[in-house]
C-alpha cells in the first residue's frame, strides 16, 4: 500500500468516466436447476473505473504538475508496478457525504450514521455512505477531518469518540470500515460532514501509451489503443 494519489488533474482526461458496481456471489444449483443457492462473498461493492486520455503533453503546459502530464502519469502508473500497490483515488464525483438538505429542508439521510451496540455498554457508529436509504457502503479512508453531530450537537473527538478500524465485528453485525466508538450512548440521530477517498489499485499489470503526434501521446484516446484505457478497481483495506 501507498499513499499516492492518482493524478486527476491532467487536461486531456475525457469526462466520459465509465463506473461500475460488481459483487460477487457463489451460485450453486440443487437437483431441481430452478432452485439455486446463493451465498455473497463481498459485503460492499467493487468499483471499477475505466480512465481515457485523449492527450498527455510532453511539455510543461499544465501547471498543477511539475512534470509533464505524460510523465506524470507514467511515472505513477510504473511506480505502482502494475497491480501490486494500491493507492487512493478521488473521484470529484463521488467523494463527499455531508448535511446537505432535502427540498422539504429535511437533514438529508446521507449524512446520517447509524448507531449499534455490542450488548456490553459500548456503541459504535460506522462511516458510511448511504445510497437511497437502501444501502450503506462502508468507507475506509478520509480525505481530511471529520465532522459530527449528535442531535445537532457537534461532537470532539476524543472527548466524545474516537476514530477506529477499518474493521468492526460485534453480536449480529460487522463492517469493513472505519467507525466510531462512543465515550458514551450519544444522542440520536447521528450526522456527519466527510470526504473520503476510494483504496484502489489498477485492474492489469500492462501500461500503455502512444505518441500521435509532436509532444502529444494518449491512453486509450484513439482507434489503435482503445482497449488501453487506464482500469482501476478498489481494494479494500484489511484490518
Amino acid at each position: 500500500m501507498s499513499n499516492a494519489l492518482f493524478p486527476r488533474k491532467i487536461y486531456g482526461m475525457t469526462q466520459n468516466v465509465p463506473k461500475i458496481a460488481e459483487f460477487s456471489t457463489i451460485v450453486q444449483k440443487g437437483s431441481d436447476p430452478a432452485n439455486t443457492t446463493r451465498i455473497a462473498q463481498t459485503q460492499n461493492p467493487i468499483w471499477h473505473w475505466e480512465f481515457t486520455f485523449e492527450q498527455l503533453f510532453d511539455d510543461l503546459t499544465n501547471p498543477n504538475y511539475v512534470y509533464s502530464e505524460l510523465q506524470t502519469l507514467f511515472g505513477f502508473c510504473l511506480s505502482m508496478r502494475g497491480q501490486r500497490t494500491t493507492f487512493f483515488l478521488d473521484d470529484p464525483s463521488d467523494d463527499f457525504v455531508g448535511p446537505a438538505l432535502d427540498p422539504d429542508g429535511s437533514p438529508n439521510l446521507q449524512a446520517q450514521l447509524q448507531v449499534v451496540n455490542d450488548g456490553a455498554g459500548n456503541y459504535y457508529s460506522p462511516i458510511q455512505r448511504n445510497f437511497g436509504g437502501q444501502f450503506y457502503e462502508d468507507i475506509t479512508d478520509l480525505n481530511g477531518p471529520i465532522v459530527v453531530y449528535a442531535n445537532s450537537a457537534l461532537q470532539a473527538n476524543p472527548a466524545d469518540y474516537t476514530i477506529l478500524g477499518p474493521g468492526l465485528a460485534i453480536p449480529g453485525a460487522s463492517f469493513a470500515g472505519l467507525y466510531l466508538k462512543w465515550v458514551t450512548a450519544p444522542a440520536e440521530p447521528v450526522t456527519a460532514e466527510l470526504n473520503f477517498y476510494f483504496h484502489v489499485r489498477f485492474e492489469t499489470d500492462t501500461t500503455a501509451f502512444e505518441q500521435f503526434l509532436y509532444g502529444l501521446w494518449t491512453a486509450g484516446g484513439t482507434e489503435s489503443n482503445k482497449s488501453e484505457a487506464l482500469r482501476i478497481m478498489t481494494e479494500r483495506r484489511k484490518t
